[in-house]
């Protein structure tokens, strides 16, 4: 049973989560207390953190549900894989570049993004106004929904650009005719939200509170923001903050992140908190506590999870060929990332050995980043509800953002630091800026390989606004098109609001 864990609150709101065209089912999920309105349900220190936590939940159905569709499938490290493409249609969209505002997983991302915001908005409107609540308490439960709406609006804008932006309760009149602002505009109102954040969240936690968001985090995304916006001065300086505090430190081994025991440890700055226990199949998509990556990435039909494995987002041949090796054969990679990564062919676990090909996997390759396996996981009891976390920012992230952003003289040691680790040998100084931001992407594409992070990689490359086309098209993606850099609004979104307009080309 998952130990130190944030517990998931949903608290059953008496408004209509009007952006999110949420169903019943998203709302009344079993209230741990009781049903009231948001006038008089904000009274004590725990209903403080109830709701608060209530606020973090749309990041496990993001993570679990729509981000390895977006930054591992559309970019050139996976393929749909599975039961072949009508195994997942809404999957096969992505791979092949074809989805439309119908796609469920679009509207299931805007959905649950301003459900997050909606919830967020609310502790920062209510938490203020409570007098039964410690000083401390209150300014962690506003530093959390002031990072957690900066979270979501920076999901928002970097998958739909221009968004409805609004900071405050609105009412479902003024919902239903707002208007998307300018990117730039939201992107200023996330780094607004992220500094304050940074000054109101403790640095870490420690028994039941392991896993909530620290000023690392605010931190990490706050560099993370000015690398999309094209600011390498204040991206440097937020990353090298994070490397300063001395909070974080990789670990020896590569794959010791990706291990139940590690959970929220030294090298984590901000985690999906998954759990077994307490979901169903139809309320897991959108409500579930637990991981089911687990079960979609294991090799298809293996019985080594619960469910046997579906064998989706599986890692391309362009992908395995990047790792450095001594001959031609996948059996001399030399890079330690690799074992943790994915499966190839001879891979073994107990009896079991990683066939040469399998169904959905032509090569033999599954990703094996998010994997328990069945003997491990005896709490999953057959629901897609793996307990391991999602890592969405490790240290790792900090050293290779600053390593990018401060360039090859002041960057070069940090990045040599990640190599070290995986075993490889230093990049020598002399690159060219040119080469020097290759090899800096050479390296976040192998630290990242299936976390979500090479799509959005491809979209913000600094000196070519279509390297993301060029890099699909040689990928065989041909496809790709240079509306794909955003996503179309949600259907369902546009025909509510009329004064939505659809991004150009869908």
């Amino acid at each position: 049973m998952k130990k130190n864990k944030i517990k998931i609150i949903f608290i059953s709101l008496t408004i209509s989560l009007f952006f999110a065209n949420c169903e019943k089912s998203q709302l009344d999920i079993s209230p741990e207390i009781p049903i009231r309105t948001t006038d008089n349900a904000y009274l004590t220190e725990a209903d403080a953190i109830a709701a608060t936590n209530a606020a973090y939940a749309p990041i496990n159905s993001i993570y679990n549900w729509t981000q390895w569709q977006i930054g591992d499938i559309m970019s050139d490290d996976a393929d749909h894989g599975a039961g072949g493409p009508s195994d997942g249609l809404e999957v096969e969209e992505f791979d092949q570049f074809t989805f439309t505002s119908f796609n469920p997983i679009v509207e299931r991302l805007w959905k649950q993004c301003y459900i997050g915001i909606v919830r967020a908005n609310i502790v920062l409107e209510k938490v203020p106004q409570i007098t039964a609540i410690s000083p401390a308490i209150k300014k962690r439960c506003l530093g959390e929904a002031t990072f957690l709406r900066a979270f979501y609006y920076y999901h928002l804008v970097r998958n739909f650009g221009d968004v409805p932006l609004y900071t405050n309760f609105i009412g479902v009149d003024e919902a239903l005719k707002i208007k998307r602002s300018p990117r730039q505009n939201v992107l200023n109102q996330i780094i607004a939200d992220l500094k304050i954040a940074d000054t109101l969240l403790p640095k870490s936690y420690v028994g039941k509170d392991l896993g909530r968001v620290t000023s690392g985090a605010a931190k990490t995304t706050l560099a993370n923001v000015y690398l999309l916006a094209g600011d390498k001065i204040n991206a440097a300086a937020r990353a090298l903050e994070v490397i300063s505090s001395e909070l974080y430190q990789l670990y020896p081994e590569y794959g010791d992140n990706f291990k139940l025991i590690n959970e929220n440890g030294k090298e984590s700055i901000f985690e999906v908190q998954c759990r077994s226990g307490a979901s169903t199949w139809g309320e897991t998509q959108d409500n579930g506590q637990g991981q089911v990556l687990n079960t979609f990435f294991a090799p298809r039909n293996q019985n080594l999870v619960y469910n046997s494995g579906y064998g989706f987002n599986v890692p391309t041949r362009r992908l395995v060929d990047n790792y450095e090796k001594t001959g031609t054969s996948y059996s001399t990679i030399i890079d330690k990332r690799r074992p943790a990564t994915l499966w190839i062919p001879g891979d073994f676990l107990g009896e079991y050995t990683q066939p040469t090909s399998l169904e959905g996997s032509l090569y033999g390759f599954n990703t094996k980043k998010y994997f328990v396996s069945i003997a491990n996981s005896a709490s999953d009891d057959d629901q897609w509800r793996c307990p391991l976390n999602i890592p969405i920012y490790r240290y790792s992230e900090a050293l290779l953002i600053y390593a990018e952003a401060a360039g090859s003289s002041a960057g070069l040691p940090f990045l040599n630091q990640v190599r070290a680790r995986a075993g490889l040998a230093p990049i020598p100084a002399g690159l060219n800026d040119q080469n020097y931001l290759d090899a800096v992407y050479n390296e976040r594409r192998l630290e990242f390989a299936l976390e979500m992070h090479r799509w959005y990689d491809l979209l913000r490359y600094p000196t070519d606004p279509l390297y993301f086309i060029k890099v699909m098209t040689a990928a065989g993606k041909t496809n790709v098109a240079v509306k794909h850099r955003y996503l179309p609004i949600p259907q369902t979104e546009i025909d509510k609001n009329p004064n939505l307009i659809q991004n150009t080309g869908y």
